[in-house]
């Protein structure tokens, strides 16, 4: 007996020691910090009979890099699923590249050209598309040069542009009608410009009667969902950065939000940027709830797996169905964070 009680007390601080780390390994990642490729289960949602579907597609940047081919999936099985989801239109949220490399935007262009002729989409620069930090300070970018005007006023869509950049489509508008109301698309650059808040303005203002959706790169982050406060270069981190040769005309999320809450047709705010997704309902000035969402799954394997977002509206024309499906694995996530239903403000609500 003396023996066995030796042994136990010799024993006990390797076993306090294994029990002590043991907690640490069990803690689980928060819901909004984890891939989608954590938990899924086979196949594509259903569709749902009367309704349409908006797809969300996250940021590209290691598919124009590494993997094309996951790319040039995801845009056909858009174009291949347009009837059956009924997809009216496709957001692509920014960060198209890497690196704005020539090689990256032929892979980008060329994905697109799938959706030719079946669904009408936009997407808009996010701070990899300007190639340094210079060029995201003084918003250059070869989005226009690559992703050119004529490409999107080809879509029936199409409304127009930010007028100080004719030519240029960093920033731009559609409108179509589905699911009972008239819906505006606006496509905002990385950090607009003051000006480009401005115009953005005034292009909702002229659409009273429009359900309003905006989307720019970086706006929301996953881990707080709270809206992002972006550095003076290329929006990592929370604290300001050296001054840049050029004075940087940059605008923060929380200035868009104060813009568009002010405007009582705004139903949804889109972003990507920072990984994985999370959601939010906030109130505008007027008392309509605006959904603001963000979706990157960059840090997921292959560079995102293929995931989409499929925000499948239904027949009653205001309950959101939301979910995150991968045509390349044929899988779709059962997180609760990446499978909910929402409600959006209807019109003159």
């Amino acid at each position: 007996m003396r023996f066995r009680i030796l042994l136990s007390l010799l024993l006990l601080p390797s076993l306090v020691s294994a029990e002590e780390k043991a907690p640490a390994a069990k803690v689980p990642t928060l819901p909004a910090l984890q891939p989608a490729s954590v938990r899924m289960t086979a196949g594509a949602p259903e569709a749902v009979p009367g309704g349409f579907t908006i797809a969300i597609m996250p940021d590209t940047q290691f598919y124009a890099q590494l993997h094309p081919e996951i790319f040039h999936k995801q845009t056909q099985w858009i174009a291949d699923n347009a009837a059956r989801y009924s997809i009216r239109f496709m957001i692509q949220v920014g960060d198209v590249t890497e690196t704005s490399a020539d090689a990256e935007w032929i892979v980008a262009r060329d994905a697109f050209k799938r959706l030719e002729g079946k669904v009408p989409w936009a997407s808009a620069p996010g701070n990899h598309d300007y190639g340094g930090k210079l060029q995201v300070n003084t918003h250059r970018t070869p989005f226009s040069v690559w992703l050119p005007l004529p490409m999107f006023q080809a879509m029936p869509t199409f409304g127009g542009s930010y007028e100080q950049q004719n030519g240029k489509v960093d920033n731009h508008w559609h409108q179509f009608e589905a699911g009972g109301r008239k819906w505006l698309v606006i496509g905002l650059e990385f950090a607009p410009r003051a000006d480009v808040l401005r115009w953005t303005n005034e292009v909702i203002a002229s659409h009273p009667q429009h359900s309003v959706i905006l989307f720019t790169h970086a706006y929301l982050d996953p881990k707080t969902n709270q809206r992002l406060k972006l550095s003076a270069s290329l929006g990592k981190g929370q604290s300001p950065a050296p001054a840049p040769t050029e004075k940087p005309d940059l605008t923060q999320p929380e200035d868009l939000w104060q813009m568009a809450s002010k405007h009582p047709n705004v139903a949804m705010i889109l972003s990507g940027h920072a990984c994985y997704t999370n959601h939010r309902t906030s109130k505008a000035q007027g008392g309509q709830l605006v959904q603001e969402m963000v979706v990157d799954y960059q840090k997921d394997v292959n560079g995102g797996n293929g995931w989409l977002r499929l925000l499948q509206i239904l027949p009653d024309g205001k309950t959101v169905r939301c979910q995150d499906y991968s045509p390349l694995i044929d899988q779709r996530c059962t997180m609760p964070d990446r499978t909910f239903d929402f409600e959006l403000a209807m019109p003159g609500a």
